[in-house]
């Protein structure tokens, strides 16, 4: 699932783990662990790294632009005993986007 993506947006960026790890500032073996899924329940902080350093937004990278892309639904719809208000996802949303513009403009 979220491991999954994780690898398919890695290798589709052409990134190894190792640079991956390194862009994301987590440990080569956490990410390995987490696409490999036997982490599977990586914190927003994380999945925020991981994001950032693919160039891609959280919810591009937990749900797949189509649910039948990989053969799973959308993570989201596979965890309804998590409580994640919209309030809140939206706002996670727009914390990304402005990391992803802050970290942009530091790389012109």
């Amino acid at each position: 699932m979220i491991g999954v993506r994780i690898k398919q947006l890695r290798e589709q960026k052409g990134y190894s783990l190792t640079k991956l790890a390194k862009e994301a500032q987590i440990s080569k073996s956490y990410l390995s662990n987490l696409e490999r899924q036997t982490n599977t329940n990586p914190s927003l902080s994380v999945l925020s790294k991981i994001a950032t350093a693919l160039d891609v937004t959280t919810n591009e990278l937990i749900e797949p632009s189509s649910p039948k892309e990989d053969g799973h639904e959308p993570l989201l719809k596979e965890t309804p005993h998590k409580k994640v208000r919209k309030a809140d996802l939206l706002e996670f949303q727009q914390f990304m986007q402005s990391r992803k513009h802050q970290r942009r403009n530091t790389s012109d």
